[in-house]
């Protein structure tokens, strides 16, 4: 008696199998584009994130300072491209009305950093040699004038008011802008402890 023939066991020719194997291809390079192209808005979206954290922070601390100040004063080394932005305020000690100094250094020297120093009680804060060296606080990087004619990161074109304009490094976005100006409600003068 002979077997009879099964219907499905006939298995899949080449061609099925290089039709479904190329169809699998494609669809894992379109997949596999889309992840990456995720990742990539991913990381982007990141680095600005990290660019406008950095630039709020330099802005805050700056503003804090500025408001408290009884005497403001920027200087500038036009040969190195430094700064530094100094004030005299009330000290944090609500128990005493003794004076502290708080001073903001910008140096465009390794792609450009914002450090701040305070002194408490006050003395003078001058600008550093050879850069900070640990002496001050590190509030952020990748920071360059947003006017490259000027070159200047702050501006107190009055004794009552300090403008801010500079950019944060962003990766492949270009920058992140800073443009904004805050003020002291007391009149100011400089004088020692702090100039």
């Amino acid at each position: 008696m002979k077997p009879s023939p099964k219907i499905n066991e006939r298995g899949l020719t080449l061609i099925e199998l290089l039709i479904a194997s190329g169809i699998s291809v494609l669809v894992i390079s379109i997949t596999g584009g889309l992840l990456l192209s995720g990742l990539r808005s991913q990381e982007s979206a990141q680095t600005v994130t990290d660019a406008a954290n950095t630039a709020q922070q330099i802005v805050r601390s700056i503003q804090s300072g500025v408001r408290n100040a009884s005497a403001i004063s920027v200087s500038s080394n036009s040969a190195t491209g430094t700064q530094l932005l100094m004030v005299r305020s009330i000290g944090q000690n609500p128990a005493t009305t003794a004076p502290s100094c708080q001073a903001w250094y910008y140096t465009p020297a390794s792609g450009g950093s914002v450090y701040t120093k305070r002194t408490s009680p006050a003395s003078v804060i001058t600008l550093p040699n050879g850069g900070p060296n640990g002496v001050w606080t590190r509030l952020g990087t990748g920071v360059t004038p947003a006017d490259p004619v000027t070159g200047k990161v702050f501006n107190a074109p009055s004794g009552s008011r300090v403008e801010l304009r500079f950019d944060v490094a962003a990766g492949r976005h270009p920058y992140v802008r800073i443009n904004t100006t805050t003020y002291t409600p007391q009149s100011t003068s400089v004088s020692a402890p702090c100039f």
